[in-house]
Parts: structure tokens; sequence; C-alpha cells
């Protein structure tokens, strides 16, 4: 962790886990803002292992408010496809730059999102109108997707998104999934990244420091979900996921 915590250093990392918070409670994909942030703050393997206990934090908080809400089918569905999105990170780690692997990612996502606004144009512009995905193969290339983003890039969010909005699942069924999903991935990173040393004494202070930032990006994110209309979340999670896969190509 930092040796001294400045006050643009505080701000950064508190603006990082705010961001979190609400991606917890209002929408998984929000997470792509609160990433860059971190790793810019606290450089990216502290930042790896200051967020995970953050994010099992915001898990639980998620899962008090949409836990009964999951689809475990499309969770069921999805990971064939995540397995293998793991194995072809994990290979790309040693025989190809990890840049280059997260920019093909970034493209394979941004694809999908002009894709999905292309077949809601063709449905009179409702997402409601617009088919549910039914192709075998899509949805394993989306679960490869999330798989590779998750290990590789920490930006499960944006892939596992759009598989939501493309299954055409009600709001809380898409919370309630992706909150779930994203718990066991979360708990099952923990042993990697503390055997890593990445979470430390200091570390874990630091994030009973910023825990309460946390509660309050929760406590807001709630508070705007319960005001969003399907439609617009719908927007916000399109949109969301495209600045998310334009940095993944831009950054890798």
């Amino acid at each position: 962790m930092p040796e001294a915590w400045t006050p643009l250093l505080v701000a950064l990392v508190g603006a990082g886990v705010f961001f979190y918070g609400v991606s917890k409670t209002a929408m998984p994909v929000l997470g792509v803002l609160a990433s860059p942030l971190l790793v810019l703050a606290l450089t990216p393997a502290i930042a790896a292992g200051f967020v995970v206990p953050l994010l099992i934090a915001g898990d639980f908080i998620a899962l008090a408010l949409y836990r009964q809400h999951a689809n475990w089918r499309l969770i069921r569905k999805l990971v064939p496809g995540v397995l293998l999105g793991f194995l072809i990170a994990a290979l790309m780690f040693i025989y190809v730059d990890t840049a280059v692997l997260s920019r093909l990612v970034g493209v394979i996502i941004l694809v999908s999102v002009v894709s999905e606004i292309w077949r809601q144009r063709g449905a009179g512009g409702e997402h409601e109108s617009a088919p549910a995905m039914t192709n075998p193969a899509a949805t394993l290339l989306f679960g490869t997707v999330t798989g590779i983003t998750t290990l590789a890039a920490s930006s499960g969010g944006a892939a596992l998104s759009m598989y939501l909005v493309r299954m055409r699942v009600p709001m809380l069924v898409f919370m309630g999934t992706s909150t779930w999903f994203f718990f066991v991935l979360n708990v099952l990173k923990v042993p990697f990244v503390a055997a890593l040393g990445l979470i430390t004494p200091a570390s874990l202070l630091a994030n009973l420091w910023f825990a309460p930032v946390l509660g309050l990006g929760a406590l807001a994110g709630g508070i705007v979900f319960r005001r969003m209309s399907q439609v617009v979340f719908v927007r916000i999670a399109l949109g969301l996921s495209a600045v998310a896969s334009i940095w993944l190509v831009i950054h890798g």
C-alpha cells in the first residue's frame, strides 16, 4: 500500500470505491469506471489485492437486495464458456501479450453492443420486442468473453451485461443473476490473490477505511436503481458496455 495517503490519492481511491458500491446495487458494468481509477492511484498489483475484499463486501450488500431474483439456468448456460475463457486467458498469459488479448475482447464486446442496438432498431427500438438470444454458439461466445475479461482485464461486467441484455431479462433478474455470478467469482479469486501476497494487513486496514464509502455507493446505487425504468436500465447497460469495450481497445 502507499507509504503516504495524499488528498489526491484518497480522492481517487474513494471515487473508485464509490463507483464499485454503485455498481453492486445499480449497474454491474459501472465497475469499468472504478477499475482505472484504482489502478491509476495504487498500481495494478496493489489495486488487485486492495479491491477483492471490498468487492466481496459489496456482493453481500447486493445479495441482501437481489439474491432471490437470480436466474440460475442462465448462469449454468454460461459456465462452460466461462471455464473456456479462463483456459484461453491462462494460455494467452503465457504465450501472448495480455494487452493484445484485452484489445481483442474489447472489439468483440463493442461489436456485440452495436449488434444489439441494431437488433433493437429492427424491433422498433423496443428492448422487449427484440427476440431473446437462442443460439448456443452465441451463449458460448459470451461465456468465453466473460471468462477472459474477468481473468485478464477485470472487466467481466461488460460481457455479462451484454449476455443478460441479449437474454431479455427484467432488471431484478439482471441484478440477481449478476450478483450471484460475481460473488462466486470474487470468492474464488481470494486464494490466488492471497497466494501472490497482494492481500496484506495494510491492504485490509485500508479496506476498513474505505468501507463506509463503499456503503454510500451501494446506498446511492439502490436509490437510483429503484427509480430506473427497464428502457433506461438497458440503455445505460449498453452505453457503459461500449465505454468498457473502447477502454479495453485503447488501453489493453
